[in-house]
Order: structure tokens, then C-alpha cells, then sequence
């Protein structure tokens, strides 16, 4: 089995931390980290910090399975995720990041 490809490649764009998470999720920045070691949404940076996949945060909340396997599974050329991509880039400027 292949590990899930979360921020694999890295791609600083795509990546936020546990705190914005849990404002766009409305959720606290622990169960963020849950959800991150759980769902595979989001992974330590080498060794360090957690940093979430804004759109697999997304996929997660909005319950699209497929998309979220097919993200963990390192599809980054579907139509769906370049949605989820575009969406989370309206949601959370570059200053949160």
C-alpha cells in the first residue's frame, strides 16, 4: 500500500497551519491535528510543524470521498481538484499561510 500523498509534492501554496485550519473549519487547531493524523488532510513538515492541505480540508468537510482518495492517492490533474484548488484559494489568502 502507497502512503497517502498529502503535500506530496510539496507545494507551499496548498499548505496551511493547524490555527487557519480550525477557523475555516470551526473547529479547534486539536481536532484539526486529529483529523490530520486520522484522514490524512494534512502532515509535519520535516519533523516540524503540522501543515494542512487547504483543499483536502475541504474535500474532508464537504464529505467527497472520492475526491479526498483520489487526492491521497496523488491525482493533482483531475477537474475536481483543480476545483477544491481554486476554491481554497479564494478561501484563505496568502497572508493566512
Amino acid at each position: 500500500m502507497t502512503a497517502p500523498q498529502v503535500l506530496i509534492p510539496w507545494d507551499r501554496d496548498e499548505a496551511i497551519n493547524l490555527d487557519d485550519a480550525a477557523h475555516i473549519a470551526d473547529k479547534s487547531p486539536s481536532t484539526i491535528r486529529a483529523w490530520a493524523q486520522a484522514h490524512h488532510i494534512g502532515r509535519r513538515v520535516g519533523g516540524g510543524s503540522w501543515k494542512i492541505s487547504l483543499p483536502a480540508l475541504l474535500m474532508f468537510l464537504d464529505d467527497d470521498t472520492d475526491a479526498l482518495a483520489a487526492y491521497l492517492a496523488g491525482d493533482r490533474s483531475s477537474e475536481v481538484f483543480r476545483a477544491y484548488s481554486t476554491r481554497a484559494h479564494r478561501i484563505s489568502p496568502p497572508e493566512l499561510r
